[in-house]
């Protein structure tokens, strides 16, 4: 197992998605947040735009990254936006169904 797979790392790509690998748990979910809040600067500073996240390569997401996502998701809604996730995971798909959280976000893309 990788243990560098884990941590939590995101990159920002040409068009503005940010590209999420390793865990959303207690550890990331701060790291995460930081970078949706300053996309969400950006876009509100250009007048607008859904916040989309990557997350072919998350595995894992506890109570607390699934908080970080669920507040992202009300501040969309807020500003007139989404919250756009691509290439999600059985296992994410299974945590939002579990926690009846699966409407509560824009799902673009899944993966195997």
């Amino acid at each position: 197992m990788d243990s560098n797979r884990n941590f939590l790392t995101l990159t920002t790509s040409d068009d503005g998605v940010l590209v999420i690998a390793g865990d959303i748990d207690m550890a990331g979910g701060p790291i995460l947040e930081d970078a949706m809040l300053a996309r969400e600067a950006e876009l509100t500073a250009a007048g607008g735009g859904d916040v989309i996240l990557d997350l072919s390569d998350v595995h894992f997401i506890d109570s607390s990254g699934l908080r970080t996502l669920l507040a992202a998701t009300r501040r969309a809604a807020g500003r007139g936006g989404s919250l756009e996730l691509r290439w999600i995971g059985p296992e994410i798909i299974r945590l939002f169904e579990i926690t009846g959280t699966m409407a509560q976000f824009t799902i673009a893309s899944r993966r195997d």
